[in-house]
């Protein structure tokens, strides 16, 4: 498993487009992808003091679907927004990566945090990103220390790697790692989803 920070720039994306003068950083807090094409962001904004040129861009930028903000402080201002603009982010789940948030928005560029099963995933993503972007990657690790996974859950990860779950060219599918070790659909997915789910929480600290 590695973990790495790969800054992206996103001038298609509102969000990323605002804050190319420097003067406004973002948090995307969460997301929910709505579609290949959208997604739905909880954000936050740590300088408030003036927004109006920010606000311009993101209301008048032909990718914005929907923005509200939900609380403004003294400190910050909290957002959800509808974004047309998915590349970063499907970039690297396309290649099995996992997108752990926030994802920071600074001077025009996604600075994302993303997990990946091996080099290769991480080299998919890297491809892909080449299609639309300019990208730098910041920090790459591997995290060597041992996840402690259930025996079944050990037992369906390496079975799901062997038969190439997580290949570039997916060749295998959870009916064919259930048929392979005699389980259900259905269980496989679970133990998949919750090792998976047990690496990520273990490192989600990974970057402070």
């Amino acid at each position: 498993m590695y973990i790495a920070k790969v800054k992206v720039a996103q001038p298609t994306c509102s969000l990323a487009k605002a804050t190319e003068n420097g003067k406004v950083t973002m948090e995307l807090l969460e997301y929910i992808l709505l579609s290949d094409d959208e997604a739905l962001f909880l954000g936050r904004i740590s300088k408030v003091d003036d927004l109006s040129e920010c606000f311009k861009v993101i209301e008048a930028h032909e990718s914005t679907k929907f923005f509200q903000i939900l609380e403004k402080t003294k400190t910050n201002l909290d957002f959800l927004a509808v974004i047309k603009d998915t590349t970063g982010i499907k970039a690297f789940e396309d290649s099995y990566c996992f997108v752990k948030p926030p994802i920071i928005v600074e001077n025009g560029c996604k600075i994302y945090t993303v997990y990946a099963p091996d080099v290769r995933q991480l080299k998919m993503a890297y491809e892909k990103l080449k299609n639309f972007a300019r990208w730098e990657v910041l920090e790459v690790r591997s995290l060597e220390e041992k996840v402690k996974l259930t025996e079944k859950q050990h037992y369906v990860l390496k079975t799901a790697y062997e038969m190439g779950y997580f290949d570039k060219r997916r060749r295998a599918t959870l009916v064919d790692i259930a048929n392979a070790i005699n389980l259900s659909k259905s269980t496989v997915h679970k133990h998949l989803h919750e090792g998976i789910q047990k690496i990520v929480e273990k490192y989600f600290n990974g970057f402070e």
